[in-house]
């Protein structure tokens, strides 16, 4: 016999338990897996080696019980959708307590059997403290007799007919994701739609404690600005709001660049601050006379002398990174604040200058997205890289010439593709709530059209569309079940917070590496009985595709063979908490192009600047 320890804290050699189960499969004729709990995040990690199980006529049995009422309904349906596996329920009602963990494969002349502690859910695959066994042994061992026999023994006391021995949790999660967000405060600027709470309910989360203590100390230094920095998602407009209230500002400005964005973030100072009165300072509203007021930057350059150089004793520059702008110089030159606060998620997405000379070098608090996750204070992500379809071929175009690359994305059997992945990778939540990060606008209406004709509730948002409608079909879409899906370009790569988005689906060519980032900061935002946002990115054969490693290391500087080593580990270095998965083909194609990439030229650095300089 052989026997190796298996803890989720050692990634070297075969790493976490989920690798062990990958690796399991491999050459294996069959398969056997008895876990007192299952859940979809855990199912959902591992539906691509259960297809190729498929593909491969694997035959399985899963045995998992209904004790403690843990076990999704949902995980068990996707787990029946596979031709070569029989699930089955042990009634621990009926009989006595399940709670075994096992997973057993055959292969032509032995056995292993992996028996701890994890169970069939994410973080038993993956990040939990877990102590697991894999034992190696030949197929008479008196050992794998007794496993094999007991397993059989609960199989023949199970049920196929799971129904009346689940009880899904969702009721129950609801109630604890609504107590984590109160307690714990993980509300984003609009998550207020879960009702106007008092101001004693509403506490600071780990990231809002930080930079206030901090911005609290630079004040006491005479520093009269400051920048912080925060993953999207981590609650930078509440932070605005609580340090605000700490200074006692009397008249606040707060500043940003698009009008979508004023009313969430009026409603999010409502929340800290209702004795304040509020106001716009917008296109079509003048609110002067209030004492916060909630301003585009468009409307301020026109008419900013209308103000006083000395009218407010706090400013905030909300996604800060454009304040290099030239339509930004005047007003921040002209008004003489108490303080200046700026915010943002991307500092090195600016449009010229530096934004930390601006602010003085004072930057308070920097959370990236991987402290983000592993703090817990954004929605983990499973990302899904998917080969594109070989009818798509972008080979030899410019990805700057749009027009080109949305007539090779605008093809009917891509569609079909997109919408056979999203089925199979399915979604975290009751609904599905899907944004789909289009090339053009043409795109996202083919997108739209197509997926109206295959039944799918769907609509289109970008900036031909006015005000009105986009809070229409937002609201729409957040609200209610007659639209599953959103297609944009654009507009929602910032400054759009949607809290039930449970899936996003990149259908552009990664360009850069600070919009990718920016999309799926889009779906990071907690919400209710959303436990993790599914992200499928459709990769085609492109020049650039290794922009997309870049990407999810989170920031540049990178050594290229670090890069490397995280596509080949599929990035399980980054947070315990996410989940990304390359098909080999994908991982390549990207090696290849990391390889003769030459780190030390600006090309593609250029790239993001000319795409965002319009901006």
């Amino acid at each position: 016999m052989k026997y190796e320890f298996i803890s989720n804290t050692n990634l070297e050699n075969n790493g976490n338990l989920y690798r062990y189960i990958e690796n399991g499969f491999k050459k294996a004729k069959s398969f056997c897996f008895s876990v007192a709990f299952i859940n979809f995040a855990g199912v959902q990690i591992i539906l691509d080696i259960l297809k190729k199980s498929e593909k491969h006529n694997i035959k399985g049995k899963i045995l998992t019980t209904n004790y403690l009422h843990f076990t999704e309904l949902k995980s068990i349906e996707f787990l029946k959708r596979f031709k070569n596996i029989e699930v089955k329920f042990f009634d621990s009602d009926k009989m006595e307590g399940f709670h075994t963990k096992g997973y057993i494969f055959e292969y032509d002349d032995c056995y292993k059997a992996i028996i701890g502690s994890s169970n069939l859910t994410k973080s038993g695959l993956k990040s939990n403290i877990e102590w697991n066994t894999a034992v190696t042994t030949e197929k008479n061992s008196d050992f794998i007799k007794g496993v094999l026999n007991e397993f059989n023994y609960l199989w023949e006391k199970g049920v196929e007919n799971v129904n009346p021995y689940i009880v899904s949790y969702v009721k129950k999660e609801e109630i604890v994701v609504r107590k984590k967000v109160r307690d714990e405060y993980f509300l984003a600027a609009e998550d207020h739609e879960f009702g106007i709470y008092k101001e004693s309910d509403i506490k600071p989360n780990y990231m809002q404690e930080m930079a206030l203590k901090n911005l609290e100390t630079t004040r006491m230094y005479g520093e009269k600005r400051a920048l912080c920095i925060a993953a999207t998602g981590t609650g930078k407009t509440y932070l605005g709001a609580f340090d605000v209230k700490a200074f006692k500002a009397k008249k606040m400005l707060f500043i940003v660049h698009n009008e979508d964005i004023l009313k969430s973030a009026m409603e999010t100072f409502k929340n800290i601050l209702p004795e304040k009165t509020m106001g716009f300072f917008t296109g079509n509203i003048k609110n002067v006379d209030r004492d916060y007021i909630f301003a585009t930057i468009q409307s301020l350059n026109n008419r900013y002398h209308e103000f006083n150089e000395y009218e407010f004793d706090y400013i905030i520059v909300d996604e800060a990174h454009h304040i290099t702008a030239k339509s930004y110089e005047k007003v921040i030159n002209y008004f003489k604040p108490k303080f200046l606060l700026g915010l943002t998620a991307t500092p090195e997405r600016c449009d010229g200058g530096n934004i930390y000379e601006i602010f003085h070098m004072n930057v308070p608090v920097e959370i990236r997205l991987q402290e983000a996750l592993d703090r817990e204070l954004v929605t983990p992500f499973h990302y899904y890289g998917v080969k594109d379809i070989s009818e798509v071929n972008l080979e030899g175009i410019d990805l700057n010439d749009i027009a080109a690359v949305t007539k090779a994305l605008n093809l009917e059997k891509r569609v079909d593709f997109i919408v056979e992945k999203m089925n199979f990778y399915g979604y975290s939540g009751e609904r599905r709530k899907t944004i789909g990060f289009c090339v053009s606008i043409e795109h996202c209406e083919y997108m739209t059209k197509e997926f109206l004709k295959k039944g799918i509730k769907a609509a289109t948002i970008t900036g031909n569309h006015g005000k009105d409608l986009r809070e229409d079909i937002i609201k729409k879409f957040k609200n209610t079940q007659d639209l599953e899906v959103i297609f944009t370009v654009n507009i929602f790569n910032e400054g759009i917070d949607i809290p039930c988005i449970n899936s996003i689906l990149m259908l552009r060519p990664t360009a850069s590496p600070i919009i990718f980032t920016q999309q799926l900061g889009r779906g990071l935002r907690h919400y209710q009985n959303k436990e993790f946002l599914t992200v499928i990115d459709f990769i085609g054969n492109h020049s650039r595709a290794f922009l997309i490693a870049l990407a999810l290391m989170g920031r540049k500087g990178y050594d290229k063979e670090s890069i490397k080593i995280a596509v080949k580990r599929d990035f399980d270095n980054l947070s315990k908490s996410i989940h990304v998965k390359m098909e080999e083909i994908c991982k390549k194609e990207i090696l290849k192009q990391l390889d003769n990439e030459n780190f030390n030229s600006l090309k593609y650095l250029k790239a993001e600047y000319d795409e965002f300089k319009d901006y």
